[in-house]
């Protein structure tokens, strides 16, 4: 694949990432949020949340912040920049969810998640040294099949 079909390609994904990740519905209707009584506010967790706040609300801001911030030398770093803090933000809020004690198996599904994105992270910062001292060469394993 050619080197500027990669670029393209990345391009692409950087930018559906970013639409992806990006706060919806910055109007929201308050209105239902501002009605609320206080029994619903002791509904139970199995119920939806009324209005914007979440248990998850903060970790949501820092990851998108700290996506919006990271900019890398080519679109190439950019994805993977963005992507790492991404993968910060999927470890944080697999700590809330553990932090609230839930059933057993979310639990071990938040604590898969925090290791799957932590050995993400791991890789990706490897290809952003490697791609920074120009030895962007491909991992050992990461062999495309066939090839």
């Amino acid at each position: 694949m050619s080197i500027k079909l990669k670029a393209g390609l990345a391009t692409v994904a950087l930018s559906a990432l970013l639409v992806a990740c990006s706060p919806a519905g910055q109007a929201e209707n308050t209105e239902t949020a501002d009605t609320a009584t206080a029994a619903e506010h002791s509904a139970t967790a199995a119920q939806p949340m009324a209005g914007s706040e979440t248990p998850y609300s903060a970790s949501e801001q820092q990851m998108h912040q700290a996506m919006m911030q990271a900019h890398g030398a080519d679109p190439q770093e950019t994805y993977a920049l963005k992507m790492i803090e991404h993968h910060q933000g999927a470890i944080a809020m697999s700590e809330v969810v553990l932090r609230q004690n839930p059933d057993a198996e979310l639990r071990q599904m938040a604590e898969k998640t925090m290791t799957m994105q932590r050995q993400e992270i791991t890789e990706l910062e490897q290809w952003v040294a490697q791609h920074r001292s120009g030895a962007a060469a491909p991992a050992a394993g990461s062999a495309q099949p066939g090839a």
